[in-house]
Order: structure tokens, then C-alpha cells, then sequence
């Protein structure tokens, strides 16, 4: 019994020495890439803002070449609107529309017919069965 009370010991301190060492190694690496953290921690501090500043330029960019060309296919619009309204007022023109009604062989009437439509009558409102029947039927007065 004494004997195995001695070995237990024994065996934790080997194990605690050899974690001991794990982590003296541990650190060891860690020191030694602490440089090339530092600098990769620095190039992306750096860098970020750089891409930032590029981002918001290019959008900038863009967004004034796509209204540079909205103002041109506006004036483009504006142009072909003047033009259609110009080759409305042609074709509508009475001296245009005289000359068209001479090649048909039409003229003006004449004598003028007045004609005269009664006046609708009223209907009287359904009632009865019939007042249901105006409820339901797609007609409104």
C-alpha cells in the first residue's frame, strides 16, 4: 500500500510536467507568430477604409454617369415629343384636311337638318316582386 501511494504522485507530476511543456511550447509559437498577427491586424485596419473610400467613389461614379445619361434620353424624350406634336398640328391643320375633303369630291352641306329627340320618359320604380328582382340584377340607377 505504501508503494502505491508513492507511484501515484509520481504519475501526476509527469503529467503535470508534461503539460507543463505542452504549454511552454504553446507559447512559444504563439510569440514567435505574434508579428505576422499584428501586421495582417494592421494591413486590415488599413485596408478597410482604403476599400471603403473606393466603394463610395465608384458609386459615385456610376450614379453620375447614370444620370448624366437619364438628362440625355430626357432630351432625346423632349426632342421627339416637340416633333410628333409638330407632325400633329400638320396633320390636324383645316388647309390640310380642305385638301384631303376636295380630292374625296366632299363639301359643305347645303342646308342644315335640325332634328329633334324626345325626351326619355321616366319609368316608374318596380315594386312588388319585381323590386327584388332590380336588388339582385347588374343594372344601377
Amino acid at each position: 500500500m505504501i508503494a502505491a501511494q508513492r507511484v501515484e504522485p509520481e504519475l501526476r507530476r509527469i503529467d503535470r510536467v508534461r503539460h507543463a511543456a505542452d504549454r511552454r511550447v504553446r507559447r512559444t509559437r504563439r510569440r514567435l507568430h505574434r508579428p505576422v498577427h499584428a501586421v495582417a491586424t494592421l494591413t486590415i485596419l488599413l485596408l478597410l477604409p482604403l476599400l471603403g473610400y473606393v466603394a463610395l467613389t465608384s458609386r459615385i461614379t456610376s450614379q453620375s454617369f447614370a444620370l448624366v445619361r437619364a438628362e440625355h434620353d430626357r432630351t432625346a424624350l423632349v426632342d421627339e415629343t416637340q416633333r410628333l406634336d409638330d407632325r400633329i398640328a400638320q396633320l390636324q391643320s383645316p388647309e390640310r384636311l380642305a385638301a384631303l375633303a376636295a380630292n374625296l369630291k366632299l363639301h359643305d352641306p347645303h342646308v342644315y337638318a335640325v332634328v329633334r329627340i324626345p325626351e326619355p320618359k321616366a319609368q316608374p320604380r318596380p315594386t312588388g316582386l319585381a323590386f327584388f328582382g332590380t336588388l339582385f340584377s347588374g343594372s344601377s340607377r
